[in-house]
């Protein structure tokens, strides 16, 4: 599950859309730094995972050892940024995935349907209907794998999983076999289409001969909130497995080292055998002649970038376009699964209707709390796309880190320091150094496009900078005054909600 939320081609191929607007950063060493700022915060998750193993992780962390203030403004943090991420997912599996695929078989079998067909899911087409029919139809996936039963939810994830890490293995692979000669490939697919060459494409790129430590750093901070902050998704489920102190190290720790390496050596590959310049420039502008002539593959992914050179070999080719469809399809399931264990707790907890506990006898999942956070996603999908309520990708992620990993850092603290459920002084120390990690992420990703905000700035947040800075500060407000309102309504009812905290729920 670990493997899958992180989920290395997928986390870094939406990151390096970005990294042409961050001239002189190093793509290897925003690799290396951020995997490294990341270990604090896994640490924490490992030894909170292990001290209290509950379905619903960061709530039952947060509302037990801050209070149910800190614990509602947890809950509704991560209810509303998955609602809103989640469309957002599902949009980007299909340039980032689905688009280039098509083009990619499209090239092989020699057929201009599937090319024409592609088109559908461009950036430039999601206001048509088959792009929009495809979100939905990976929410509606998302869905239906999430409400299955805990061991068909399972195996279904590591199917998937595996198949993504046959495909990673294979893009790593394939970018080795061409190392010193990647250019000589380009040139000769892009010559049989017309195109232009892969010198006179890097000569327009800009580069920096020198290292610039700021933009090395903002990149760093996109690769965290896009890649390695996915850290914790087993602690969701903490309650629904066996044996989950056990399990807790391999799901999290094991797995987080081997995804950072992988993750590094792919970003090292397509910085130094594709080549920075040269993808920097195509991934904005394309790699077609000034006349528009060239191979007939977009540019919005990585995957074009790994594909080219094997555009003869079918069985590779399905190999990298099966990883690729599981990238965004794996994010959307947990996604959807994450935000109902919490829609759940808190209902267990009072804090939201019963009815949002009410567990599947057949299916053995709470089918209202997932089926709830599927209408929500759906519903902010249409919103997005049709109406332009567009909450950037980056304002849910901020949400995320401030409102989830940070606060979860403080808990943490507390709990070390109390010795609450018989806490050590560890979690004090990687609470600490978690919530700094959090803060200098944070800082970097917001200073940095304020101040940048004609290109890096715009990029991230794409739409009503004034609204997703309102959305994220506003977020603990709502919450506040929904907790107050709710607790009067309980007792009125003769429930305190104050004594519900005292206790760790049940498995």
């Amino acid at each position: 599950m670990n493997f899958s939320y992180l989920g290395p081609a997928g986390g870094v191929a939406y990151p390096l859309t970005f990294a042409p607007l961050l001239i002189g950063a190093s793509w290897l060493l925003a690799g290396i730094v951020g995997a490294v700022m990341m270990f604090p915060v896994l640490m924490m998750y490992y030894f909170l995972s292990k001290l209290i193993p509950r379905s619903a992780g960061d709530y039952i962390y947060i509302s037990r050892a801050l209070g149910p203030k800190w614990g509602f403004l947890q809950a509704l943090s991560n209810i509303f940024a998955f609602a809103t991420g989640n469309p957002i997912v599902a949009q980007l599996e299909l340039p980032l995935a689905v688009q280039p695929s098509l083009e990619i078989l499209g090239v092989y079998f020699h057929d201009p349907a599937l090319i024409t067909i592609a088109n559908d899911f461009s950036f430039s087409n999601e206001t048509g209907l088959p792009f929009v029919a495809g979100t939905i139809v990976i929410l509606t996936i998302s869905f239906l794998v999430s409400i299955a039963r805990t061991k068909y939810f399972a195996r279904i994830i590591t199917a998937l999983t595996i198949v993504q890490i046959l495909g990673t293995a294979a893009m790593i692979g394939g970018l080795l076999l061409v190392a010193g000669r990647y250019s000589q490939v380009f040139n000769s697919v892009s010559t049989q289409f017309g195109g232009p060459t892969y010198q006179s494409l890097s000569s327009m790129a800009t580069v920096s001969p020198h290292i610039n430590i700021v933009t090395t750093m903002v990149l760093a901070s996109v690769l965290v909130a896009f890649l390695y902050a996915y850290n914790n998704a087993p602690t969701y489920f903490g309650g629904e497995v066996k044996s989950a102190k056990r399990s807790m190290f391999s799901g999290l720790v094991i797995s987080y080292i081997i995804i950072a390496f992988i993750s590094v050596i792919l970003i090292a590959l397509l910085q130094l055998v594709v080549g920075e310049g040269f993808y920097n420039y195509t991934s904005i502008n394309g790699w077609d002649s000034p006349n528009g002539v060239g191979i007939p593959i977009a540019t919005t992914s990585l995957l074009s970038y790994v594909a080219l050179p094997f555009l003869k070999n079918l069985p590779i080719l399905i190999l990298m376009i099966a990883s690729a469809f599981t990238w965004y399809v794996l994010y959307s399931i947990i996604q959807t699964s994450i935000p109902s264990r919490t829609l759940f707790a808190i209902s267990f907890d009072w804090l939201a209707p019963t009815i949002f506990s009410k567990v599947s006898e057949k299916l053995r999942t709470p089918i209202i709390a997932i089926s709830t956070i599927y209408i929500l996603a759906v519903f902010f999908d249409i919103m997005e796309i049709y109406f332009g309520l567009t909450i950037s990708a980056i304002t849910s992620t901020i949400i995320y880190l401030m409102y989830q990993y940070f606060t979860a850092s403080l808990a943490a603290v507390k709990m070390g320091k109390n010795s609450q459920f018989g806490a050590g002084k560890e979690l004090v120390r990687y609470g600490i150094l978690s919530a700094l990690m959090i803060a200098i992420t944070v800082a970097f990703l917001v200073g940095y496009g304020v101040v940048a905000y004609s290109t890096f700035g715009s990029a991230i947040f794409p739409t009503n900078l004034i609204l997703n800075i309102g959305i994220i500060v506003g977020m603990p407000i709502v919450s506040i005054v929904a907790y107050e309102v709710i607790r009067r309504i309980r007792l009125k009812q003769g429930i305190d909600l104050e004594m519900t905290f005292k206790e760790v729920p049940p498995e």
